[in-house]
């Protein structure tokens, strides 16, 4: 379940986002709220980018983590 969160823009802030929501055919809320859920999926997909370079990178520089992976079925093949 979605949960309240309140900001405080200036009016400057307030006034680009009401004129871009009213483009949009939304209220402030919903422009709003969509601007910030996307941004969180791209944060999200981000980090886990990130994480699944630090594993590439952990089994680039060990070998032996090659190994236990090949174990579970992925073959080094598919790794870069």
């Amino acid at each position: 379940m979605a949960e309240t969160l309140t900001i405080r823009l200036d009016a400057d802030a307030r006034a680009a986002l009401e004129a871009a929501a009213r483009g949009q055919g939304k209220g402030l809320s919903t422009f709003v709220r969509e601007i910030a859920e996307a941004e969180a999926r791209r944060i999200l997909r981000e980090a886990i980018r990130a994480e699944g370079e630090r594993v590439v990178g952990h089994l680039a520089e060990h070998p032996e983590a090659r190994g236990e992976l090949d174990e579970i079925g992925t073959p080094l093949s598919d790794l870069p």
